[in-house]
C-alpha cells in the first residue's frame, strides 16, 4: 500500500532534521579545529568563494525544479516512460550546466582583485584555491541528476542518509589532516572527493530503485513539452537568480565594502545561522515532493486550506528559531572560540531578522514552484536583486555591516515576500490575497511582541559565560512557545496542524 503525502513528508522530515543535526555538530567541531590551526583570513576566503560559487550555481536551479516539477503528474500515473525521457533531458542539461558553471568561473578570475580588497594572511596562491572551489561545484553536476527521481517519489530520506555518512567521513578527514598538516589545500581537495563518490554511489543507488531508468530505449520528449520545460526553466533562472544575489552577495560585498577578515569573522555568525537553516530545510523539504504532489490531484479549496497551514508551521519554527539567535548568538561564539570573534548585538539582529523574513516567505514559494507558476511576474527578481544591491550599499554606508544585512531584508519585503502570495492566490486559489497579508501581519506583530518580551528579561542576565547562556536558552525555551500557543491555538490553522502531526500519534499510542 502507498504510503500517504503525512506519512512520506513526517519520514522525510525526521531523517532530514537527524541527518542536518548531526552533520551541523560536525561542522562545528570541525570549524574549531579550523580556526585552531589557520587563521581568519583562511575563514574570510572560504566565506567569500562559497558565497561567489553559489551565485554561479543559479543556472542549476531552475532546471531542476521545472523537471522535478514535470516529474509529479506522471509519478502519481506510474507513467515511465515519461519519467525515462525527463531524466535523460535532466541529464544533458546538467552536463551543459557542469560545463557552463566551470566556463564562468574562470572569467571571474581576472576581476578577483576587486572582490578582495586587501591581500589575505595565507600562504597558498589564492586563484589556486579559487579554482578548487570552482572544480567541486562544478564536477558534481555530471553525476547529480538522479537525485532528483529519490526526491520527486518522496524518498528524500535516502538521499539524507547517504548525507549523514559522507558528512561524517568528510569532517573526519578534514579534521586529521588539518591536525597533521595544517594545510587548506588537502582540506578542500578532500572535500572533493568525498562530494564526487557520493554522487556516483546516489546514482547508483536511484538505478537500483527505479531498473527502469538503465533502458535505452528512451524515447524524446516532443518539441512542444521540451519548450514547455525550458519556456519555465528561463523564468525559474532568472527568478532563482534573483533570489541568489539577495541571500548570496553578503560575503561579497563585505570583502568589497569593509575587509575580507570581517568576512571570516561573520562567517562564524553564518555558520551557525546557516546551519540551523539547513536543519531546517532539509527537514521541511520533506514536504516539497507532498505539496507537489497535492496540487497534481487537490481542489484549489484543499491546496489554499494546507497552504496557511504551511505559513503558521513556518512561522512557529522560524520565529522561535530567530529569537533564539538573538538571544543566543553573542554568548553562545564566546563560549566557543572567544571574545576577539564577537560582533555587536545589531548585527546578530539584523541576520536573525533576515533569516525570519526568508523563512516565513518559504511556503509561499514552495506552493509557486510545485504549481509551476514560473512564468508570472519576471520583473520581481530584478526588483529583488536590484534593491538589494543599492539597499546594501547606502546602508553600509549609513550604519556599518548592520545595514548590508538590513538591505537584503528590505529587499526581501518589497519583492519576493509579497508577489509569491499574490500569484498564487490569483492563478490558483482565486481568493483575494489580503487574507495572507492579514495572517502575516498578525505573524510579524506577534514575532516582534515575543522578541521585545524575551530581550526584556535576557537583559537582566549580564553576564557572558555557560549560565547565562542556559538561563537565556531557558527563556527562549520557554517564553516565546507558551505566548505562540495562547495567541494561535484557536485558529484553525493551530487545530489542523495538532490534529495531522501530533493528534494522530496520540490516537494510535491510545489504541
Amino acid at each position: 500500500m502507498a504510503k500517504s503525502r503525512t506519512e512520506n513528508s513526517v519520514k522525510n522530515i525526521k531523517t532530514g532534521l537527524i541527518v542536518q543535526i548531526v552533520n551541523k555538530v560536525l561542522a562545528f567541531v570541525v570549524r574549531t579545529v579550523f580556526i585552531h590551526f589557520l587563521n581568519s583570513d583562511y575563514l574570510g576566503v572560504n566565506g567569500l568563494f562559497t558565497n561567489i560559487l553559489s551565485i554561479l550555481s543559479f543556472a542549476e536551479l531552475g532546471i531542476g525544479t521545472a523537471i522535478i516539477f514535470n516529474m509529479y503528474k506522471p509519478i502519481a500515473e506510474n507513467d515511465k516512460e515519461k519519467i525515462k525521457s525527463l531524466m535523460q533531458l535532466y541529464k544533458k542539461s546538467y552536463t551543459v550546466i557542469g560545463i557552463f558553471i566551470f566556463a564562468a568561473g574562470l572569467i571571474i578570475i581576472p576581476f578577483m582583485d576587486y572582490l578582495i580588497t586587501d591581500v589575505p594572511n595565507i600562504k597558498e596562491n589564492i586563484i589556486f584555491i579559487y579554482i578548487l572551489f570552482l572544480f567541486d561545484t562544478s564536477c558534481s553536476y555530471f553525476f547529480t541528476y538522479k537525485k532528483s527521481i529519490i526526491t520527486a517519489y518522496q524518498k528524500q530520506s535516502i538521499i539524507n542518509n547517504f548525507d549523514s555518512i559522507f558528512y561524517l567521513l568528510k569532517s573526519i578527514l578534514q579534521i586529521i589532516l588539518l591536525i597533521l598538516t595544517h594545510n587548506y589545500i588537502f582540506y578542500l581537495i578532500t572535500q572533493i572527493i568525498c562530494t564526487i563518490v557520493e554522487n556516483i554511489l546516489i546514482s547508483i543507488k536511484a538505478d537500483k530503485m527505479y531498473p527502469f531508468l538503465k533502458d535505452k530505449n528512451i524515447k524524446k520528449l516532443s518539441k512542444k513539452e521540451t519548450s514547455t520545460i525550458f519556456d519555465n526553466v528561463k523564468s525559474l533562472a532568472i527568478y532563482q537568480f534573483g533570489s541568489v544575489i539577495m541571500n548570496g552577495t553578503d560575503n561579497i560585498m563585505i570583502s568589497a565594502l569593509i575587509n575580507v577578515k570581517t568576512v571570516g569573522i561573520v562567517s562564524n555568525y553564518t555558520l551557525i545561522i546557516t546551519s540551523l537553516k539547513s536543519v531546517l530545510t532539509s527537514g521541511l523539504n520533506g514536504i516539497t515532493a507532498s505539496v507537489g504532489n497535492l496540487n497534481a490531484t487537490a481542489k484549489p479549496e484543499k491546496k489554499e486550506d494546507i497552504f496557511y497551514q504551511l505559513l503558521l508551521a513556518y512561522y512557529l519554527i522560524y520565529s522561535f528559531c530567530a529569537i533564539a539567535l538573538i538571544l543566543l548568538l553573542n554568548n553562545f561564539i564566546n563560549i566557543w572560540i572567544g571574545n576577539k570573534y564577537i560582533l555587536s548585538t545589531s548585527v546578530a539582529v539584523a541576520l536573525a531578522i533576515s533569516f525570519f523574513i526568508e523563512g516565513i516567505r518559504n511556503p509561499a514559494f514552495i506552493y509557486r514552484t510545485t504549481l509551476g507558476l514560473f512564468e508570472k511576474s519576471k520583473a520581481t527578481p530584478y526588483i529583488g536583486a536590484i534593491s538589494n544591491i543599492i539597499l546594501s550599499i547606502i546602508f553600509c554606508k549609513l550604519w556599518g555591516l548592520p545595514g548590508i544585512f538590513i538591505g537584503t531584508s528590505v529587499a526581501q519585503l518589497i519583492s519576493y515576500f509579497w508577489i509569491d502570495p499574490y500569484l498564487i492566490h490569483r492563478y490558483e486559489f482565486k481568493t483575494p490575497v489580503k487574507k495572507f497579508f492579514a495572517k502575516a501581519t498578525k505573524y510579524f506583530l506577534a514575532f516582534t511582541f515575543e522578541l521585545i518580551i524575551c530581550m526584556l528579561i535576557s537583559s537582566l542576565i549580564p553576564a557572558e559565560n555557560i549560565l547565562s547562556l542556559v538561563c537565556r536558552l531557558l527563556i527562549v525555551l520557554l517564553i516565546p512557545n507558551i505566548l505562540n500557543i495562547l495567541l494561535f491555538f484557536k485558529s484553525e490553522e493551530f487545530k489542523s496542524l495538532y490534529n495531522r502531526f501530533v493528534g494522530k500519534k496520540f490516537k494510535l499510542k491510545k489504541a
